[in-house]
């Protein structure tokens, strides 16, 4: 039993044009999709080219807000700082005052 070489050249063939329809059906979502694309981009062409040349600008301001969030985040820390060293103060002076009432306490207590 052996198969046909004509037999082979016919599935081929099939093969061949199933695969050329896919291609073809692969070709025409392309077509549509890059059509749809440019319209797309005409239709906002206006609104584009403001963007881009508005870009630069967006940027520099960018470049500013940062540096004053790093600026303001500085000023953060040192008032941060600060706060800690007055809370202590004033834990240290609290336990003072507790301390005196303490003493005033006893000995008008005696």
């Amino acid at each position: 039993m052996y198969i046909d070489l004509k037999i082979i050249y016919v599935i081929a063939a099939v093969l061949a044009c199933v695969a050329l329809g896919y291609l073809i059906a692969a070709l025409r979502n392309l077509n549509k999709f890059l059509k749809n694309a440019n319209e797309l981009v005409e239709e906002n062409k206006k609104s584009l080219n403001d963007s881009i040349k508005r870009m630069p600008k967006v940027v520099e301001n960018c470049n500013h807000i940062s540096e004053n969030m790093k600026d303001v985040s500085e000023v953060v820390t040192d008032v941060t700082a600060e706060l800690i060293v007055t809370k202590e103060n004033m834990k240290s002076n609290v336990q003072v005052v507790t301390d005196l009432f303490a003493i005033v306490k006893s000995v008008l207590g005696k």
